[in-house]
């Protein structure tokens, strides 16, 4: 079965292998990956996707939808192509959503339901990341295709860069082991100011984060200390040598960012809302902030967006693993080799 894709994704997926067969290239940075936005979610994990394809020998990858048996399309990272590209096939076609156009609805409703409608007339089958995400979807849009659940899954990080060691050993001069870390893009909905205040307002543990914190809102506080944003491989070494990964976004789809925590055995303290508590599961610790019926729709979004962060509850769980550590088995990793397998085995139903 031939499988296409987004070509700037294909592109990437190749760099990726040679970088992978090759050290030195695995420890550089190349201009041309960045601009190819391999640090951006989607991009990220589909390059990581056809990887797996691929050395699995699971289907062939091409760009070349005029050729391919399915086309693979992704909500959050796809060619402007189409936006005004009409099929002649719409049932070869599948659509991956993420979320990504649901957070801007309530500033621009009607730009962003005609893109989405848009992409999903042009498309035969939809892929979830979480039950949470198909939810808000159909809720949105009342009538969709069909569609079914593929959470995300991580690979082995075979390599570190150089950079990733220096930064562990700036943390392990301070910490030795014990931290938590935080990581995300500075925003409102991840929360990363409400849990950063958290850390500078009372002895609760010692914090590595991973973001890009404006340097006036960085408190001068040895229990913290600020990386900015690296890349997600860098990331995720860090993530895997702290003691559990703070995600506590008001509300996510399928966070890369747990799944491989989760992958590396880290446990994960999350809220109640969204995505992440449905794929931490007994991975970690969900902290239940919210109630337990809220609707997963954008009524239930609209209510997570406007609550005040559970400080006390936060600082009361959190000093209690700095107290006695956190000892939590994790036995469902998201292995991006079953991912891949679920994904080719949708896109082989199409190919009829």
């Amino acid at each position: 079965m031939l499988i296409s894709i987004d070509s700037r994704t294909f592109l990437l997926s190749k760099i990726n292998k040679i970088r992978n067969q090759n050290s030195v290239l695995r420890n550089s940075k190349l201009k041309n990956v960045v601009i190819l936005s391999e640090n951006l979610g989607p991009q990220k994990f589909l390059s990581d996707l056809i990887f797996s394809i691929e050395q699995n020998n699971l289907a062939e990858i091409t760009y070349n939808f005029l050729k391919s048996d399915v086309h693979l399309l992704n909500s959050g990272f796809y060619s402007p192509l189409w936006k005004y590209l009409k099929p002649k096939n719409k049932e070869k076609v599948i659509l991956r959503l993420d979320g990504i156009g649901i957070d801007n609805l309530q500033k621009k409703e009607d730009k962003v339901k005609f893109d989405l409608s848009n992409l999903i007339d042009k498309s035969a089958f939809l892929i979830y990341q979480s039950n949470f995400c198909r939810n808000c979807f159909l809720d949105f849009f009342k009538s969709l295709p069909n569609g079914k659940i593929i959470v995300n899954g991580a690979k082995e990080v075979l390599t570190v860069q150089k950079y990733g060691y220096k930064l562990l050993n700036k943390i392990r001069s301070r910490y030795k082991e014990k931290f938590f870390t935080l990581a995300g893009r500075f925003s409102s909905r991840k929360r990363i100011e409400d849990v950063i205040n958290q850390f500078n307002d009372a002895d609760i543990g010692n914090l590595v984060v991973l973001s890009d914190v404006p340097e006036k809102l960085r408190y001068k506080n040895h229990r913290i200390i600020y990386l900015g944003m690296v890349d997600p491989d860098t990331a995720r070494y860090i993530i895997s040598k702290s003691m559990a990964l703070i995600h506590f976004d008001r509300y996510d789809w399928c966070p890369n960012l747990v799944i491989g925590a989760i992958y590396d055995r880290v446990p994960v303290i999350c809220s109640n809302f969204g995505g992440t508590p449905e794929i931490t599961r007994n991975n970690g610790l969900i902290i239940k902030e919210f109630p337990e019926n809220l609707p997963h729709n954008l009524e239930g979004i609209d209510y997570v967006k406007k609550a005040n962060f559970p400080c006390e509850l936060f600082k009361e769980i959190i000093f209690e693993i700095k107290l006695n550590g956190i000892n939590i088995p994790i036995n469902n990793v998201y292995d991006l080799n079953d991912t891949a397998k679920e994904y080719v085995k949708t896109a082989s139903k199409l190919d009829v």
